[in-house]
């Protein structure tokens, strides 16, 4: 959300996209075993979910970014430098839209 927020959404908040994505997936498709189960001829059968694909791509996202470096490493500095000087105020106004597209998507 901080890279959306911010505008920096580049190939990490691409790989962010995807996993929440494959997780949203993921928990519906729990959810959906769940209320099936009970379902069954009134019996109660045991939910099961198979989580290996999701654990698989987390692990591959996860393993992707730890070779990545900051691709903005430039930028960040340049806020910290401006911060600890005192001399970064972003417009209020800006960071309140910024703030509520994001939490609109």
């Amino acid at each position: 959300m901080a890279n959306s927020i911010s505008g920096l959404a580049g190939a990490a908040g691409t790989q962010q996209a995807e996993l929440l994505e494959t997780s949203r997936a993921s928990q519906q498709g729990v959810q959906g075993v769940s209320q099936a189960a009970k379902g069954v001829g009134g019996i109660q059968v045991s939910d099961a979910a198979d989580l290996s694909t999701l654990g698989s791509y987390v692990a591959n996202v996860a393993k992707r970014a730890s070779t990545q470096t900051s691709m903005r490493a430039d930028l960040v500095s340049s806020l910290k430098a401006r911060i600890a000087a005192g001399t970064y105020q972003p417009d209020p106004n800006a960071v309140a839209a910024r703030v509520a597209t994001a939490l609109k998507s």
